[in-house]
């Protein structure tokens, strides 16, 4: 069973707002993705493009807000025109908080972050680790507030659907699946997190749920258990196996084809997302850009 993307989820935005957009994004000056690192830069251009646009951008931010404060936590934005500095998707993050990554290093680390599926993770578990649902910077103390996704090449044999679970869709399944009393344990009891080494290291004790959130990202809690040795009960390590398979096979999930040009905003800390597998990641010419959102 498949759900489709909500229509009530989608923005289109006219084609007036979208040229005015891309013009003014056109007229700053080039950036390095260095540059981006820079808060001061990051509002300069959000601030520059609005003052151009002061409605459409005013417009567009607003209803993407207005999606995102609602399930499934996820808005898929069509017809906007980006330029190939990457400047207006700067802007249109810059709207919701501050852009943040780890330290600058190709291929992986970077503000604006290139996606391409020869470089996702590799499991042990076999295919890679996008294509588990997951939480975004789960090894981080705290994860950022927001995703969003620009599609700039699709794979062209359609392979790597994005796919995308909500916070109220997984805590009622894991209710159904596995009883109120396992999802109790999920909201109560913490479990440990490797952090990055960016962040020191060692381990950070969370739950997996909280009355309205959501981290999880199995393969960063089996390190802090396999590799730094923390200490997690035989029960609560089959609960976590159980909450995985439950979710991974919820009728829930939306399962959708990103399109070029489109773009995606989804709540990191309501929701869960992945793709589904590449045939050939090595090959495939599938491109994302994504950039992580700090909003506290």
């Amino acid at each position: 069973m498949v759900t489709a993307f909500p229509e009530t989820a989608i923005i289109n935005v006219p084609a007036d707002i979208a040229r005015r957009l891309l013009a003014a994004a056109e007229r700053l000056p080039a950036y390095q993705n260095k540059d981006f690192y820079s808060t001061e830069i990051q509002s300069l251009v959000f601030v520059s493009i609005r003052s151009e646009c002061r409605a459409g951008m005013d417009w567009l931010v607003s209803r993407i807000q207005e999606r995102l404060a609602q399930r499934p936590y996820c808005v898929l934005i069509r017809g906007l025109r980006f330029d190939e500095g990457n400047r207006l998707f700067v802007a249109i993050n810059r709207a919701f908080g501050e852009l943040v990554a780890l330290p600058y290093q190709e291929p992986r680390a970077q503000l604006v972050h290139y996606i391409e599926p020869r470089t996702d993770k590799l499991s042990k578990r076999g295919g890679r680790e996008t294509e588990r649902l997951h939480t975004d910077a789960a090894d981080w103390g705290t994860p950022i507030g927001f995703i969003s996704m620009l599609c700039i090449r699709a794979d062209e044999h359609g392979y790597g659907r994005s796919r995308l679970l909500d916070v109220d869709a997984i805590r009622d399944e894991v209710q159904l699946k596995l009883g109120t009393d396992k999802l109790e344990l999920l909201k109560t009891h913490a479990v440990p997190w490797q952090l990055h080494d960016c962040w020191g290291g060692g381990l950070k004790w969370r739950t997996v749920l909280t009355d309205s959130t959501i981290c999880w990202r199995g393969y960063t809690i089996h390190l802090a258990v396999d590799e730094n040795g923390a200490a997690v009960s035989r029960e609560m390590l089959t609960l976590l196996d159980d909450f995985e398979n439950v979710i991974e096979h919820s009728p829930h999930t939306i399962d959708f084809f990103l399109h070029e040009r489109e773009l995606l905003f989804s709540d990191n800390m309501r929701s869960v997302h992945a793709r589904t597998p590449i045939m050939d990641a090595e090959v495939s010419n599938r491109l994302m850009l994504r950039s992580w959102i700090k909003t506290a």
